[in-house]
């Protein structure tokens, strides 16, 4: 039996990633003319999604190069960590041959800059798209920094953002977003719903 939530507490959840790429694999051969990703980049937090990732890609006919932006811990934790899970497979690949992991923690777990703040926000009013302050934002600001930086290296490239959620990180974020979001306020929730026709809490 296993307890917790995190990948690193269920050494199989990489399984649910190698799907992904399977299903994105069918989803691409449903499509007309040869259509294809040249890179996919998500979020690293504790490895479970990159080793899924980057092992499924380089399995499958997809073989797109696999970017993780780590929130927390350092690129060669991680790399260590997804070669563990290789050795355990008898692989036979080197982790650093299958994904390319880059820092972009920032502050710190979970911390956050005005910057990374003002960034999310930017893109929920451009796009729709709601990121997450602690994951998949920090991916996405790391990426996008990275083809500021580095522009050849992503030029014509056709990239698959997986967002992998965390949306609840935006509560603790509510006073940090306030002069960015305008009008916007926290929803006030309470905790009793009490039962009404027939319909309500269970408990």
């Amino acid at each position: 039996m296993f307890y917790g939530t995190t990948e690193v507490d269920f050494p199989c959840s990489y399984l649910g990633y190698i799907e992904a790429i399977r299903e994105v694999e069918q989803q691409l051969q449903t499509c007309t003319g040869d259509q294809k990703f040249d890179d996919i980049v998500a979020a690293c937090a504790s490895g479970g999604t990159i080793a899924g990732l980057s092992l499924g890609s380089w399995l499958s006919t997809l073989k797109a190069k696999v970017h993780a932006f780590s929130v927390c811990d350092d690129p060669d934790y991680f790399h260590n960590f997804v070669q563990g899970l290789l050795d355990g497979l008898e692989a036979g690949v080197d982790s650093r041959d299958i994904v390319n992991i880059q820092n972009a923690k920032g502050l710190g777990y979970a911390i956050n800059t005005s910057e990374e703040i003002k960034f999310v926000s930017e893109i929920a009013t451009a796009t729709g798209v709601v990121l997450d302050p602690v994951y998949s934002g920090k991916a996405t600001y790391g990426m996008m920094k990275d083809m500021a930086e580095n522009p050849k290296k992503w030029e014509g490239r056709r990239v698959l953002f997986i967002h992998t959620g965390g949306l609840l990180g935006l509560f603790d974020k509510v006073e940090q977003m306030a002069s960015f979001v305008g009008n916007w306020r926290r929803m006030d929730v309470h905790e009793d719903v009490p039962r009404k026709d027939g319909t309500g809490k269970m408990f």
